[in-house]
């Protein structure tokens, strides 16, 4: 049996990935549990974590035939191009070789003889900073009235009263789901309501991704 897993930084980024390619009927298995022919959506407790035991995980999963994959979905931060040179020199480290030196921008996906293929997506789009919230903010509707009413009302507070930090862009969501028709969806269930847009580019390049390294003719 090939597993595929879907290894991404926290709860919320799981649960909103299993809304959106559950809307495009992608084969999730339940969670907790691996089937074949069904990608497991992992939570990796960070990106520092997931990059201290990647090697570990590529070794459990190493020897299967066809080959494993494990898609690695991780944020870019404010600083894309490091996180993108921690997790090559990582993959590096434990024997790929065949890595390009900037993120593709339809998702990254490596393949190599006798390895498990590993699939790299940098939230928000693979070469923007961000995060989930960032990814998510690209599901918005252009021409939504509401966003731009969102952003004014957060950058409005005063510097030293803004308690959210450096995370303008997570208060700024979380604002603009509040003033949903059921308020305070979190961005999966947001997804599924179709209060965010699965239909756009962003979503519909991460969806192409995940197909394709799940694809069974995928082999070096």
């Amino acid at each position: 049996m090939s597993q595929q897993i879907l290894l991404v930084e926290g709860a919320d980024d799981s649960n909103a990935l299993y809304h959106l390619l559950k809307r495009y009927d992608v084969p999730i298995a339940e969670r907790g549990r691996t089937f074949p022919n069904r990608l497991s959506i992992e939570q990796g407790d960070g990106f520092e974590h997931i990059i201290k035991t990647l090697e570990i995980r590529l070794r459990a999963i190493a020897g299967d035939d066809p080959p494993a994959r494990l898609g690695l979905v991780l944020d870019a931060d404010h600083y894309p191009d490091q996180r993108w040179q921690s997790v090559t020199s990582r993959l590096r480290e434990i024997g790929y070789q065949s890595l390009p030196p900037t993120p593709h921008p339809d998702g990254t996906i490596v393949v190599e003889a006798r390895r498990p293929i590993v699939g790299i997506w940098l939230m928000p789009n693979n070469h923007r900073p961000g995060a989930l919230e960032e990814f998510a903010h690209l599901l918005i509707e252009p021409n939504d009235p509401l966003w731009p009413r969102a952003q004014a009302v957060v950058q409005a507070i005063p510097v030293d009263e803004r308690r959210f930090g450096i995370h303008a862009m997570k208060a700024t969501l979380h604002t603009w789901l509040a003033w949903q028709e059921e308020p305070g969806k979190p961005i999966g269930q947001a997804i599924t309501k179709r209060y965010l847009n699965p239909d756009t580019d962003t979503a519909l390049s991460f969806v192409a991704w995940v197909r394709r390294l799940m694809r069974s003719d995928l082999a070096a």
